[in-house]
């Protein structure tokens, strides 16, 4: 959910449409969270689809590492990579408190001075800034890595990484579990890997993959799971499922399907690379809107088999509001910034 943009001197709308699309799986992710998903029966037709399109959203984490290897493969540590921290820690900082003091307002006070000092320093309050920040300590090392290898040993990471990232939570009685949590490496690389050699598949067969993938996900969570509710450790594993291999499969999909598009409405570019511009506020504001959608949303909506069609209503309302308050965010902050420097 970085802001990094293109090296390129003109900036490519596929990037920006896939930024935009995680962005809003992000919010839909977070549907399910709000609307008791995980806390009631797979049972029926509705909770198919949602099970499918849950899936399919939980792409969104993947996504993001992977437009930070296409955007960041040429980053070396000095000092313009580690100045580029200012600005999300400053929005991560000013965004974080402002939810939890939000949170003290509709349920009660459950965030002291001391407790949101706390939760700012453990990520609590935006758990993929603290991920993202190793992440980002590790870039120049990882291109380092990456180009020290011929193309021959780039593969064979890649196949290693795959393994080591997606074999166990399918298989987890015959592979090992330890590397599970490194599947942002395994991303990070598979972005620099397609900005490098472009690849571009048949689109029709890479939507032919998508679709059966989160159709078998769907019907697998579904179908045989052992409580009758969302199984973390079917096809998974709680701590690892964004590197599973059915995720890896979609994110890899959407991707390629995305990402060389070319956009030539000016106006649709204009949009997705604002957008694309304040993704990672979106991540941070969208929580605080969600708290107060479905708040209110509860009292008429009391599970997610009852909130289906609403999701056309929750999600983009959540995820406009928090584009139109980052894009204001952003604009107070820059114009903070100039009066400081003028001074």
């Amino acid at each position: 959910m970085s802001n990094s943009m293109s090296d390129d001197k003109k900036r490519e709308s596929g990037p920006d449409l896939v930024r935009t699309l995680a962005c809003f799986f992000v919010v839909g992710a977070h549907f399910y969270l709000n609307m008791g998903y995980y806390n009631v029966p797979l049972a029926g037709p509705k909770m198919f689809v949602e099970t499918a399109f849950r899936w399919l959203f939980v792409t969104a984490v993947p996504l993001f590492f992977m437009l930070t290897g296409y955007f960041k493969k040429n980053k070396k540590a000095d000092r313009s990579h580690y100045m580029a921290l200012i600005p999300l820690v400053i929005s991560y900082v000013l965004i974080s408190v402002a939810k939890m003091i939000l949170y003290n307002r509709l349920y009660g006070k459950i965030y002291t001075v001391k407790d949101m000092f706390i939760n700012l320093g453990n990520y609590q309050i935006a758990w993929y800034m603290g991920l993202y920040l190793c992440v980002f300590l590790l870039i120049p090392f990882l291109n380092k890595a990456w180009y020290a290898l011929e193309e021959k040993e780039q593969n064979i990471l890649l196949g290693t990484l795959v393994f080591l990232c997606t074999v166990y939570p399918v298989w987890n009685y015959i592979a090992p579990s330890y590397f599970v949590g490194i599947y942002p490496v395994l991303f990070y690389f598979l972005g620099i890997a397609v900005h490098d050699r472009r690849w571009r598949p048949n689109r029709i067969v890479l939507t032919a993959v998508l679709i059966l993938t989160v159709i078998v996900e769907a019907f697998i969570s579904t179908r045989f799971t052992s409580t009758g509710n969302f199984d973390w450790n079917l096809i998974s594993t709680a701590d690892g499922t964004y590197g599973t291999l059915f995720i890896s499969i979609c994110t890899v999909c959407i991707f390629l399907l995305f990402y060389d598009v070319n956009i030539r409405s000016k106006i649709i570019c204009r949009i997705l690379s604002s957008i694309s511009s304040v993704s990672f506020e979106i991540y941070l504001f969208a929580g605080a809107y969600d708290a107060i959608i479905y708040q209110y949303a509860k009292r008429f909506l009391p599970g997610p088999v009852e909130a289906f069609w609403w999701f056309f209503v929750t999600v983009p309302l959540s995820f406009v509001c928090a584009y139109l308050s980052s894009l204001i965010f952003h604009g107070v902050v820059n114009l903070a910034l100039r009066k400081i420097n003028t001074r």
